[in-house]
């Protein structure tokens, strides 16, 4: 009998069947095979929309609680108090939405699922035609199946919290947890996660659950694995290397941890090759490997703003100035962030060819 690995079957399965493209074509990816996590809602922007200057891609705000239970060492918040009153949350939405923005990113400063007013937010952000984007570590609410099917009904986008789906002793030693019960938490989150929907096949070749995978020393070897596992189930992942920010840019942050450029070199690879496989193909950038960014202003708990997570210079705060002069103060400092000429390759990472 002859053995073929999973890899192969699928790219012999794709072969014959071929795959499915989406219509729309999606800013740094063209038109995208339906069914196999190509790109989560919320980052499904075109060309036309990312460039139109009228218009915002995807927000990162800062705007849940501080609290946390974890203490990841590659944490790019400071887990700052957050002063911005729901009021004055609202009012930044609201005015967001006037400027058409595509999605917010809601990344803390802690644990956002932890706010008392968590859903509110979320709710308010979608009734204004914006897509919420929860960066979440999963195990904290999302066990609970009412929590999950108001999450779906909101019609937000979930990124649970993953440095490993596999090695439970890596992903639990990230955290900081001492009862090693994250990981397996975590994936029951997961699972409930897919069985809610979130990971259902949609026509436009988006998904509503996926991963944000920071990429170390001790995890790269998985990247094949978990890409597979994947596209497999319609998630969509990026792989991120270390930001000059937060923990990983201080100086008593871990070295040893930092990728190689050979071994990226390796790992962009390796990429490019599994989604070959799949009929995927798009630039492997140094950033997020298979996709582009398409964040533009990251706005802290208190109010201050910044181009984006990896350039954290305060240009000004929302209490004080509007969304039009933010994004104004940003490309007078910060030319290189204007969406004109952008090419999604992240600014403050190490270029690796």
């Amino acid at each position: 009998m002859i053995k073929i690995s999973l890899e192969d079957f699928m790219y012999m399965l794709s072969f014959l069947n071929g795959m499915r493209l989406s219509e729309k074509a999606y800013f740094g990816l063209g038109r995208v095979p339906i069914g196999i996590g190509a790109v989560i809602k919320g980052w499904d922007i075109t060309e036309e929309y990312y460039r139109d200057p009228t218009k915002l891609p995807a927000v990162d705000f800062r705007a849940m609680t501080n609290a946390c239970s974890h203490d990841c060492h590659h944490c790019y918040t400071d887990k700052n108090p957050r002063t911005l009153t729901l009021t004055q949350i609202k009012g930044v939405i609201k005015q967001l939405a006037l400027r058409k923005t595509y999605s917010i990113n809601y990344l803390g400063e802690g644990e956002p699922t932890l706010d008392k007013n968590f859903f509110e937010i979320i709710e308010y952000t979608s009734t204004n035609g914006i897509i919420p984007v929860v960066f979440t570590d999963a195990a904290t609410r999302l066990l609970d199946k009412g929590f999950v099917r108001r999450l779906y009904d909101s019609g937000a986008s979930v990124i649970p919290k993953c440095d490993s789906l596999f090695n439970a002793k890596y992903q639990n030693w990230i955290v900081r947890d001492k009862s090693q019960v994250f990981f397996d938490r975590r994936n029951k989150a997961i699972e409930l996660l897919m069985e809610e929907g979130f990971n259902e096949i949609r026509e436009d070749g988006t998904t509503r659950l996926g991963f944000d995978m920071v990429l170390s020393s001790r995890n790269m070897k998985e990247v094949e694995r978990t890409l597979i596992y994947c596209r497999d189930r319609n998630l969509w992942i990026i792989f991120a290397f270390h930001l000059p920010s937060g923990r990983s840019a201080k100086e008593d942050f871990d070295s040893s941890l930092i990728v190689s450029d050979n071994k990226k070199r390796m790992i962009k690879e390796t990429v490019r090759k599994v989604d070959l496989k799949y009929e995927f193909k798009h630039p492997v950038l140094n950033n997020f490997l298979t996709r582009g960014c398409i964040e533009f202003m990251q706005i802290f708990g208190d109010g201050r703003v910044s181009p984006c997570p990896g350039n954290e210079t305060i240009i000004g705060n929302v209490k004080e100035q509007s969304i039009d002069e933010l994004e104004k103060r940003i490309l007078e400092s910060f030319p290189c962030h204007n969406r004109k000429s952008f090419d999604g390759i992240c600014l403050y990472r190490n270029k690796v060819d």
